[in-house]
């Protein structure tokens, strides 16, 4: 009998967890990579942005539909006189409101800051903080792998750290992809 109990101890002890199928499972892990693109959507600085970015980021399971997010965004802004690259470190929640089956339906928010090769978005600084929403959805492709499509919103600005007339902000819309994988 004592022999039959111990490997099965055994196997149980050293056994892996399985990453979790669900990318909103408790204390589930997951990494994300993904891209976004943005168009200015509303202009109070007189100039056009667009930006275009990739993002790689890990998520984590507070509770069963409610994540922690962690991102290193890169963006490319296409803007006004010479364009630059923004490179930033985000935290957030990202929390499901809706499953069904391998789909879920989600809202997400993250703030962050950012350091710019030039000033951005032109008359601005380098270095910006960053506040960026989402909504959209998670479909399971095969175990712990998962597609992401969401609608983002971008803004960067400086918050008046050097003052009124450097202030200047980016507002811009645009979509999310995306591939999770949990490990």
């Amino acid at each position: 009998m004592l022999l039959v109990i111990a490997p099965a101890a055994a196997n149980a002890q050293g056994a892996r967890p399985v990453p979790a199928e669900d990318p909103f499972a408790d204390r589930g892990w997951h990494l994300e990579l993904g891209g976004h693109a943005a168009i200015e959507a509303w202009n109070y600085n007189n100039t056009h942005e667009k930006m275009y970015g990739w993002h790689a980021g890990l998520t984590y399971g507070l509770r069963q539909g409610l994540l922690v997010v962690v991102r290193s965004p890169l963006y490319y802004v296409d803007q006004r006189g010479t364009d630059a690259f923004l490179l930033g470190v985000t935290a957030g929640v990202r929390g499901r409101i809706y499953r069904r089956g391998r789909l879920s339906v989600f809202l997400e928010l993250d703030v962050g800051i950012s350091e710019a090769d030039v000033a951005v978005p032109p008359r601005g600084t380098r270095f910006n903080y960053l506040a960026l929403g989402s909504a959209g959805t998670t479909v399971r492709v095969k175990g712990a792998v998962h597609l992401l499509a969401s609608m983002r919103w971008a803004h960067v600005s400086n918050s008046g750290i050097a003052g009124r007339d450097r202030n200047p902000d980016i507002e811009a819309v645009g979509p999310q992809i995306g591939i999770l994988m949990g490990f």
